[in-house]
């Protein structure tokens, strides 16, 4: 029964974890998208 309610919670962590790092990714492009229109403007700014 411990090593099945073990088994159990780091299925639960795992999953937390991977909800996680589905959130640090979509954040991660975003940040992506705003560095790239960042760039961009001071490009166009310089030209």
């Amino acid at each position: 029964m411990v090593d099945e309610e073990r088994i159990c919670m780091l299925e639960e962590e795992n999953r937390r974890l991977k909800e996680d790092n589905d959130k640090l990714m979509e954040i991660v492009a975003q940040m992506r998208v705003t560095l790239n229109r960042l760039v961009l403007r001071y490009v166009s700014e310089e030209g």
